[in-house]
């Protein structure tokens, strides 16, 4: 016998006029910073564990000054907390030239899964309250943003790995995935977790989450106007789930865009990774910049200003936000390379903004081999850097003009049966790429 079942609705995302304009807003700057900047290997919260997942077990293979990289036990890695000066933080530094880079939202790390909040929160012991004497890393952030006009996010992991440090194995995935190893502690040393009664348990989850709550409610409530809630791995921990819903968020910040790992969300957020099918609504990929995880490293290897393009480009062409990732060191500075990267981002976006900023997704790959973003009565055609091939363009009418975006000069072109054609040689290809006009 079968039973019909009701499919649950989709969430439907805000509606509120001061979220739209996350549907178009291009490109997003995300700032993973805290207490793992000190050593500056491994990678933020996870090197603490035994052993790494295997995506991040590869970042340890690149050797910083003190040699190969290696875990450390959970004791040495919050002990870090007593390092973490910030005596060089000047967000407005980071931000001024981000904003000439073409970024229009920036999202910080308040706090990770290590549980180090960087606000002098009221609840719990781990926080700038007690390590930075009272400074408040978050309202230089806020204030920095809103001086550079721009949009305000804030990362919050409701796991707190600090908090459960007495309740959660740090063997990676525990019982459950490796249900003949005992469970590790604070030094990776064998342990055996507490058994509570059912009414123990729920008491300290109801502790748990109260003190969760308490945390977001202070981001929500005292820095003025928020623009995007970023969650993370809600659902990794159980006593992480239901900790606040959307609704009570939207009470505090009625036009704040909310990420979807609260369970549901404004939009969808693959991680690292293009989508393999072009997503219906809002989304946006994020991703790393600097290499070998999403924190600061000592090595400062930072992706080519090239690849950028090429990815910020296929987002655009599907109509997301590219939200790419740099991590300060524990003074709160960029290493050099990351204004290098910038600037040069800059150089190229003087010429080329238009092809990515307010434009609409475009027909590709259906109709055209390259990545295809539109405005008004023009196409824009992006080159990546390493394309050697002819671009097609198909199922069109024939163009009015055909223009090499970066110098305005016309670009030949072959048309015939509805399809374009031309190619872009190697010496006219820069490392940054090259963009065609497309005007109807």
């Amino acid at each position: 016998m079968s039973v019909n079942k009701t499919k649950e609705p989709a969430y439907r995302r805000t509606e509120h006029p001061d979220a739209q304009w996350f549907g178009n807003a291009g490109l997003g700057l995300f700032l993973h910073w805290g207490i793992s900047s000190v050593k500056g290997e491994g990678n933020l919260s996870w090197d603490m564990m035994d052993p790494l997942p295997g995506s991040l077990q590869k970042t340890l293979d690149i050797h910083g000054p003190q040699g190969p990289s290696s875990v450390t036990t959970p004791a040495e890695y919050f002990a870090e907390a007593a390092n973490f000066r910030a005596d060089k933080y000047n967000p407005l530094t980071w931000l001024t030239a981000a904003k000439k880079a073409g970024f229009t939202y920036a999202v910080l790390t308040t706090k990770h899964h290590d549980g180090f909040a960087l606000w002098p929160s009221a609840y719990g012991d781990f926080n700038t309250r007690n390590y930075l004497g009272g400074r408040d890393l978050v309202r230089e952030f806020v204030e920095a943003c809103r001086a550079t006009g721009l949009k305000i996010g804030f990362y919050y992991s409701p796991p707190d790995w600090y908090y459960q440090r007495h309740h959660m194995s740090f063997r990676y995935g525990g019982k459950v995935k490796s249900p003949d190893l005992p469970d590790l502690g604070l030094h990776h040393e064998p342990i055996t977790l507490p058994v509570l009664t059912p009414a123990e348990q729920k008491a300290w989850d109801d502790k748990y989450r109260a003190y969760l709550r308490g945390q977001i409610e202070e981001l929500l409530t005292g820095y003025g106007k928020i623009d995007i809630l970023w969650f993370d791995s809600v659902i990794w921990s159980d006593v992480g789930s239901g900790v606040i819903t959307n609704e009570r968020v939207r009470d505090w910040q009625p036009g704040i865009v909310i990420n979807p790992r609260n369970g549901e969300g404004d939009y969808e957020t693959p991680e690292g990774i293009f989508p393999a099918q072009r997503p219906s609504g809002w989304w946006e990929l994020c991703h790393v910049w600097n290499e070998g995880g999403w924190s600061y490293r000592s090595h400062e290897i930072y992706k080519p200003t090239g690849w950028v393009t090429s990815e910020l480009a296929r987002v655009r062409a599907w109509g997301g936000n590219f939200l790419l990732n740099m991590g300060p060191d524990s003074h709160g500075e960029l290493p050099p390379v990351a204004y290098q990267r910038m600037k040069e981002l800059a150089g190229w976006m003087a010429q080329s903004r238009e092809s990515v900023e307010g434009t609409t997704s475009g027909p590709w790959p259906e109709q055209c081999n390259v990545p295809v973003t539109c405005r008004d009565s023009a196409w824009y055609l992006h080159v990546s850097w390493v394309w050697d091939q002819p671009v097609v363009l198909s199922g069109i009418k024939a163009p009015k003009a055909v223009l090499l975006l970066r110098t305005g000069e016309a670009w030949p072109y072959d048309f015939a049966d509805g399809t374009l054609r031309f190619k872009i040689p190697l010496h006219r290809l820069t490392l940054l790429g090259q963009v065609v006009k497309v005007v109807w």
